[in-house]
């Protein structure tokens, strides 16, 4: 299978090597370098050489159009010229907000409707438009724009202001996105909120530093105003990250000074954060509370209460989930695990029979609880060499793929992500088979994933590499698909790929990391800047798995969640008892973690299917997870490497 259409390989190799295309190439990186650095005159000498029909030739005309400050015509024309490539949509990004911001409505809903993803900032301009055109749900909308915790662009300021001016946004909707910004840290937003608050509702200067500080004077402060009463919440809150018991024992004795409301508010905040800390008085604080106030408590009593076993405590904190949320699969599964230990059986079933038939962690889960297998098995579908020849065809799809050769990433996956629009299945399991050809795998996993109807799993779950791959794990006696899972996870087999933290490739291991896995291999020194090579980055990965899977009790979950954490986590977040492997995924405190286990572990099953072997569902691969045997320091380093 890895070897077809290789005359057209050959082919499209042969082009790009031939002399014309290496002159052009490095005219277009010459003509990029000389526009990025203002030398419009270098810029101009390289790209005259760029003949006006090649495929790069629209960006030489974007980067034209850019340095002469376009007007409104000479846009439009670069919109119709160069309709095949991602460009086009920026132009008319541009085109869209200069007219949003001019508040030409009907020139701006003409060009904002062609937009397939509008950013933040043209979102807001739509809803002003919308608000002013005194559209029924315009302001519902607005407001729930309004209530989210990240900071949002300028043009949503006059979306604000309108909803001032007719009394939606008041006080009281202030203090709402105050709490918010204090509950996701974010200092910036919450200091500007604050700014706006009335003279009599506001906060001393100091309050918010001293909140974020945990300042305990603050709750043993009676005030009137509402804002110091929330810097004071904000203290609490940051107690209670800590060390929950000493955030309980301080609200037991000052909350009497707070209002009703702000007092339970208060237990449901020393509540969230026991459950995230698995805390086993998290459930009582959250009673005290008088149920979970917002979303982020609705999620950890969830979880406080799934692993406490109270499955009618999960149920009804599911029900009392916004409906967008109970939609999501992650609980409709605990919901019908739910009802299955209250003995609901069948609409239990219900739950579990339409998420067997959705690819991902919970599906399979789904399809395992059922007691009769439903029969969801997919249409595959095999690209012909006339579908792979469609896809060279497509303009975009081509100029990614050379953008990508001259290191152009950004604009490269631009373009890639811009060329599937619109495309069937057949059409995106062409692409995806393009992309695999030329070795660019990450984008060829993202494109078979798109499909809907017709599938290709093998182009899903690519395994390159697999020679490197089975020496390592047969070496270290680990499980091939396990490995597979996790590499996908971590790189999508990207070689080059570097994480914010300075982790390289494929299994993406650190650099301190990898030094000490060359000691104790016995290699040279400097072993560990060779990471770019796939056989050493998989060596080194697979023996650090290794090391920390014998570490963790011979646990595919604890090592997983080791790999991605570090193993003290892993061994901090079991329980005094045994706890179903599921259960122990879904408690995990971090959301990154989390959702990584869950992806590597659905991976490894999708390639115990694709590479044979002995079966075994996910629920035995998710196993038990014994007791934890001894504490855990809380200032365990966790970005050493792992240590005897």
């Amino acid at each position: 299978m890895l070897l077809r259409f290789l005359p057209s390989l050959a082919l499209l190799a042969a082009l790009l090597a031939s002399p014309a295309h290496a002159s052009v190439e490095s005219s277009y990186k010459a003509a990029r370098e000389a526009f990025q650095k203002g030398r419009m005159d270098l810029f101009q000498r390289h790209a005259a050489k760029i003949p006006a029909d090649h495929d790069l030739a629209p960006y030489i005309e974007y980067w034209r159009l850019k340095a002469n400050s376009p007007g409104v015509e000479a846009q439009r024309a670069f919109i119709a010229r160069h309709a095949d490539s991602h460009l086009s949509q920026m132009v008319r990004a541009d085109l869209a907000r200069r007219f949003g911001g001019e508040g030409r409505w009907p020139e701006f809903r003409e060009e904002y409707r062609q937009l397939p993803r509008p950013d933040q900032e043209l979102q807001c301009h739509a809803l002003r438009a919308s608000l002013q055109d005194n559209e029924p749900t315009a302001e519902k909308v607005a407001i729930a724009l309004w209530r989210v915790a990240k900071d949002l662009p300028s043009a949503c300021d006059a979306v604000f202001t309108l909803l001032v001016e007719r009394g939606i946004l008041d006080t009281e909707e202030r203090f709402i996105r105050l709490r918010l910004a204090l509950e996701t840290g974010n200092q910036r937003l919450a200091r500007e909120l604050i700014a706006r608050l009335p003279q009599e509702a506001g906060m001393d200067g100091d309050a918010l530093t001293r909140g974020h500080a945990g300042d305990e004077k603050l709750l043993a402060t009676a005030d009137e105003r509402r804002g110091q009463r929330e810097a004071a919440l904000y203290a609490l809150s940051r107690i209670a990250r800590d060390d929950p018991a000493r955030a309980a024992a301080l609200w037991e004795q000052h909350h009497g000074q707070f209002p009703a409301q702000e007092q339970l508010y208060g237990w449901g905040q020393i509540a969230m954060h026991a459950a995230r800390r698995h805390d086993a008085r998290a459930l009582e604080w959250f009673k005290r509370a008088g149920g979970p106030h917002g979303e982020a408590q609705l999620l950890w009593k969830a979880r406080a209460s799934l692993r406490a076993g109270r499955w009618l405590d999960l149920h009804n904190t599911i029900l009392a989930m916004p409906e967008p949320m109970q939609s999501e699969p992650v609980w409709r599964y605990w919901k019908a695990r739910a009802l299955k230990a209250l003995n609901a059986n069948f609409p239990a079933n219900v739950l579990f029979a339409g998420l067997s038939r959705e690819f991902h962690y919970y599906g399979l889960l789904a399809e395992e609880e059922l007691p009769v297998k439903v029969e969801t098995r997919p249409i595959e579908y095999k690209v012909t060499p006339d579908d792979l020849k469609a896809a060279e065809a497509r303009p975009a799809l081509r100029r990614a793929l050379l953008l990508r050769k001259l290191d152009d990433m950004g604009n490269a996956m631009a373009e890639w992500s811009f060329a599937l629009g619109g495309l069937d299945d057949r059409q995106l399991l062409a692409a995806a088979e393009l992309a695999r050809r030329e070795g660019w795998y990450d984008r060829a996993i993202f494109t078979a994933e798109r499909t809907r109807e017709v599938h290709d799993f093998d182009l899903r779950y690519l395994a390159p590499y697999r020679d490197l791959a089975s020496a390592q794990v047969n070496q270290n006696g680990l499980d091939e698909a396990w490995i597979y899972g996790l590499m996908r996870q971590e790189s999508r087999f990207v070689q080059h790929a570097r994480s914010v933290a300075g982790a390289q490739g494929l299994m993406q291991i650190m650099p301190a990391t990898a030094r000490w896995i060359g000691r104790q291999l016995g290699l040279k020194a400097n072993a560990y800047k060779e990471m770019n090579r796939p056989e050493n980055n998989i060596r080194f990965g697979t023996y650090y798995l290794k090391r920390i899977y014998d570490d963790l009790d011979q646990s595919t979950v604890l090592a997983t969640a080791g790999y991605n954490a570090g193993p003290g986590r892993a061994r901090r977040w079991q329980a005094d008892v045994p706890l179903e492997g599921a259960v122990y995924v879904e408690s995990i405190p971090f959301a990154e973690t989390r959702d990584y286990v869950k992806k590597v572990l659905a991976n490894a099953m999708y390639y115990r299917s694709r590479f044979g072997g002995d079966s075994v569902t996910l629920k035995e691969r998710l196993g038990v997870i014994p007791a934890r045997r001894a504490a855990v320091p809380e200032n365990q380093d966790e970005k050493a490497p792992f240590i005897e």
